[in-house]
């Protein structure tokens, strides 16, 4: 009995073909936030561009001096702990823990 062969998909063909990978669904946001590290000692701003119950995508006023971990503090909400995902360009991907 033969099975039939599925079809594999790499990362940069789901982007394209619109197949989220995410274990939840963002919403887009354009709210402003600091980031706050060093234990309070050091702060950057920053905009939370989209938002997901398990993270968000971020653009920090300066991408390479953004820590790793870090205490995400938007103006209007909740403070969430962060750890940084990936950086591309002037945007990071953070997951909330």
């Amino acid at each position: 009995m033969a099975f039939p062969q599925l079809p594999v998909t790499t990362a940069n063909e789901a982007a394209s073909a619109g197949i989220q990978r995410r274990q939840s669904s963002r919403r887009r946001v354009l709210k402003n936030a600091l980031i706050v590290f060093e234990q309070g000692k050091c702060t950057m701003r920053s905009r939370i561009l989209d938002v997901s119950d398990t993270g968000a995508l971020l653009a920090p006023s300066d991408v390479l001096l953004c820590p790793k971990e870090f205490v995400l503090k938007p103006d209007v909400g909740e403070p969430r702990n962060c750890e940084v995902m990936w950086r591309k360009s002037d945007k990071l991907g953070v997951r909330f823990f």
